[in-house]
């Protein structure tokens, strides 16, 4: 019993240091080549086009709604509490730690990853709110956050069909929220991209962690 709750134990904590460091070691790479002339080029030429197309109504709604998904005082909060309910339908504390230590790595990783890349910002005057640089943490944390619940809901599922639903809606709620980053002209599209990589790498780690728990639990 000891020996298999350390063989579990050893094996979660051997997932996480592998996970963050092949999330750091790839998001930096994809970073220093996002900040390349040929990638930097058709970047800032999508920007511009966004920017002269943007209607003040969409951009409106999108700054009040669907931009602030990514946000830290929405998502920890959210997190929280819908973690807090799937653990208490499930009887099973795990979904909680999950989703609140997927926001603590994309914090802790995305310091380093902004150090390590020093990515550059959009002009202030061309975006609607607080411009930021590589990588998207919002696009990033909706990536987390909805990816792992749709992951938990999905075990919940027997049929592929709902599985797959559960898995579009939160692919849409991702695409749209690191779109209106891009729209808003507050990231470059390839600090969003990477903020969907760095997000995906994070989210991979705790699925495999949350594989490995569930397993030990049988």
């Amino acid at each position: 019993m000891l020996r298999a709750g350390g063989s579990r134990s050893g094996g979660i904590l051997v997932t996480l240091a592998a996970g963050g460091a092949v999330t750091l070691l790839s998001s930096w790479a994809a970073g220093r080549l996002a900040q390349k002339e040929p990638v930097t080029r058709p970047s800032r030429r999508l920007y511009e086009y966004c920017r002269l197309h943007r209607s003040a109504t969409v951009s409106r709604r999108l700054e009040q709604v669907v931009t602030t998904l990514g946000d830290y005082s929405v998502i920890a909060p959210f997190s929280a509490l819908v973690g807090g309910m799937i653990a208490y339908e499930r009887r099973d504390w795990k979904p909680l730690p999950l989703l609140l230590g997927g926001l603590a790595a994309e914090v802790a990783l995305q310091k380093s990853l902004k150090r390590l890349v020093r990515g550059t910002v959009p002009p202030q005057e061309s975006s609607i709110g607080p411009p930021g640089d590589y990588p998207s943490g919002g696009a990033a944390r909706t990536v987390i956050t909805f990816g792992l619940l749709a992951h938990l809901l999905a075990q919940r599922w027997s049929s592929p069909a709902e599985r797959r639903a559960v898995w579009l809606l939160a692919t849409a709620l991702m695409a749209a929220q690191g779109g209106s980053r891009l729209y808003l002209g507050r990231h470059w599209p390839e600090d969003v991209a990477g903020g969907w990589l760095f997000g995906w790498l994070i989210l991979k780690t705790l699925t495999r962690v949350d594989e490995i728990s569930s397993a030990a639990g049988h």
